[in-house]
């Protein structure tokens, strides 16, 4: 059902490893965060929940969103690096 739905939309297919969950993003803080700022709001048009969401955006502290992601490449680049250990085994 939800194949179908996407094949109405133009859209590009990104190739992507298999699920690891040395993969997932080390972001999951985000969301909570994210619903804390947008609770209660109730939206008008899509630029109001664009607008609303960059405003959340901003307020997050850098520090913390830099070591995130960081973190993450960290992950991804110790992940290849084992699959390249293990493919030479």
């Amino acid at each position: 059902m939800i194949t179908e739905l996407l094949n109405g939309y133009e859209r590009s297919e990104l190739e992507h490893p298999l699920y690891s969950p040395d993969l997932v993003p080390c972001d999951l803080w985000l969301f909570p965060k994210m619903k804390e700022h947008l609770y209660g709001h109730i939206f008008e048009s899509e630029e109001d929940i664009i607008f609303v969401t960059k405003e959340a955006i901003r307020q997050l502290d850098k520090y913390a969103y830099v070591t995130t992601f960081h973190s993450w490449l960290l992950r991804m680049y110790l992940s290849a690096l084992t699959m390249a250990v293990v493919r030479l085994s």
